[in-house]
């Protein structure tokens, strides 16, 4: 009997342990995010032609070195924005696309614990994004991306990570402005909630369903609620991370991501407690690290956090040769696709001429959007300041620095009217009134940009001229009355009320940059009775076709349609 009663006692306590696990006494968990890679994976750039600053082979290899040390709980988290931005991404989006993403294969092997969607990411289309996420081995999350069908999350709306007995919750937010940018073909089944709303739904069940001991946001959205004149108390905005932090208490840490804005700094929430945001960047240039300390308080039973964070810079880490061996073939294989010659250029197209009035390089865009689409008249703007690409062999990495995005055609139809209104909201957010101290009417801001060096108060990518049309811009005009449509190219009249066929890429046809709705005052619900037709194949791919049908050499020629005053 005594035995029995031993062995009884022993199974007792056993139990009784299991229910109430040791706690380890101080634990330091380093959370590392990734965000905006946008297709940074080697450390060559094979658009420039030089060596890149950052990669994702450089960060295994700093993530490797942190591992090794023993001395945290290291959780390697990606925030969106990865499947869209240079050569090799678009080489396994579209050109090698047989098996599984190796996107996948390289993040799986750098030992990702979670990654949210990004806008970027869903505008590779449903294939890509779903193949791709097929083939991870931790979730791809967006809590607010909702199945049209089901109207629960089309992707996981979180993940729980158990290290050392803490249980860590990731949850995962997209913003929920891509219903904005992109045709509706490209996120179909899906419709996007708002963050705070979504957030408040998730932290609750994950709070009450989960007890987590650390929450983490990991949001594909930005800072700043207010960016191009947004209502920060209107639902669906573009950037609420900061709204999601403050409003929705119990987050510990919110990594942010969308808008490439490195950060470091904390905020109370509406509860008075702290918490840490942070934002890596872009491209792969830099991580941001969260380093949460927590110590177990046996009288409250539960954890003490002790957080702060970092941006750490990947200038002079040097790339992981395991990593560059192992995906050594994805690389040389979109090196010799993008080394393949279009066509010769006979004369140099420099993209920052595209600032001060008509250039060749956006009137080359005009120039293939109307000859493809057939339509009356093309609005457009530079996608690229910096690209210089001189005299001589053009190849598909010249497109890529012409046009970085993936943006499909669309064809809409305008009345005569809404063409001068949209072509005079471009005015306001590409010149000012008067000349500036450098004798241009560029529209400047007080604060340093990040365009070329030149201190513009908007995105250059949404300073759109127009073409199939004559007109002149007044900049010292009263707004509203500073653009005068001329006639039509070809000296015919131009009629107000006449509806005209306008060509322009699918992020400014959905609504992107807000000209079709802020500028020409078109509902959502307008904009797609308006839309005619998209392309199934991005504007890169009808240009390269388009160059590679001119005669040789090709020389890009100004169209000079319009004049400034």
């Amino acid at each position: 009997m005594k035995k029995v009663h031993i062995i009884f006692i022993l199974i007792l306590s056993s139990m009784i342990a299991c229910q109430n696990p040791q706690k380890k006494k101080e634990i330091r968990f380093t959370f590392i995010e990734t965000t905006d890679v946008h297709g940074s994976f080697f450390p060559y750039d094979l658009v420039n032609k030089e060596f890149a600053e950052g990669s994702l082979a450089q960060i295994y290899a700093y993530v490797s070195q942190i591992r090794k040390a023993d001395t945290s709980e290291v959780i390697l988290l990606d925030n969106g924005d990865i499947l869209q931005g240079t050569p090799v991404v678009y080489y396994a989006n579209f050109i090698d696309t047989l098996g599984k993403h190796p996107l996948s294969k390289m993040m799986n092997f750098m030992g990702y614990s979670a990654a949210t969607v990004g806008n970027h990411d869903i505008e590779a289309g449903h294939k890509v994004y779903d193949l791709y996420r097929s083939g991870l081995h931790f979730p791809l999350m967006a809590a607010n991306a909702i199945d049209s069908t089901t109207n629960k999350p089309y992707f996981k709306p979180y993940t729980i990570i158990k290290k050392e007995g803490v249980k860590i919750a990731v949850l995962g937010l997209i913003t929920p402005s891509i219903p904005n940018w992109l045709p509706e073909k490209l996120w179909s089944g899906m419709y996007f909630d708002d963050m705070v709303v979504s957030a408040r739904k998730w932290v609750k069940i994950i709070q009450e369903k989960e007890h987590p001991d650390i929450l983490i946001g990991l949001f594909h959205s930005g800072l700043n609620a207010s960016y191009e004149g947004a209502d920060p108390d209107a639902k669906y905005n573009e950037n609420a991370s900061l709204l999601v932090a403050k409003e929705v208490p119990g987050f510990d840490a919110v990594f942010c991501g969308h808008d490439h804005k490195k950060k470091v700094f904390s905020i109370l929430n509406n509860d008075s407690m702290p918490v840490l945001i942070l934002n890596a960047g872009a491209h792969a240039c830099n991580i941001a690290i969260a380093n949460i300390d927590v110590k177990w308080n046996s009288t409250e039973k539960k954890y003490d956090k002790h957080i702060n964070g970092e941006l750490v810079s990947m200038r002079n880490v040097r790339p992981d040769s395991t990593f560059m061996k192992k995906f050594s073939p994805w690389f040389n294989a979109t090196k010799t696709y993008t080394q393949e010659e279009i066509t010769t250029l006979g004369d140099s197209i420099i993209a920052k001429n595209a600032l001060f009035g008509p250039s060749k390089f956006v009137d080359m865009i005009h120039q293939v959007q109307l000859e493809t689409s057939g339509a009356d008249i093309s609005f457009a703007a530079p996608f690229s300041i910096n690209a210089v690409i001189k005299a001589g062999p053009l190849t598909r990495a010249d497109l890529f620095n012409l046009y970085r995005y993936e943006n499909y055609l669309c064809t809409l139809s305008l009345k005569g009217n809404e063409i001068k209104n949209y072509l005079e909201f471009s005015t306001n957010l590409w010149f000012d009134t008067c000349l500036n101290a450098n004798g241009n009417y560029l529209l400047l801001s007080p604060e340093k940009s990040s365009y070329s060096g030149i201190d513009l108060k908007n995105a250059y990518y949404n300073f759109d001229s127009g073409a199939g049309i004559k007109y002149e811009i007044n900049p010292k005009g009263r707004k509203g009355h500073r653009v005068h449509i001329i006639s039509m190219a070809d000296g015919s009249k131009f009629d107000p009320n006449k509806i005209y066929t306008v060509v322009m890429n699918s992020y400014r046809a959905n609504g992107g940059g807000n000209h079709l709705t802020k500028g020409v005052g078109l509902s959502k619900k307008e904009l797609r009775k308006r839309l005619i037709h998209c392309t199934n194949t991005s504007f890169r791919d009808i240009l390269g076709k388009w160059l590679q049908k001119q005669n040789k050499p090709f020389i890009a020629k100004k169209l000079n349609l319009w004049k400034i005053n």
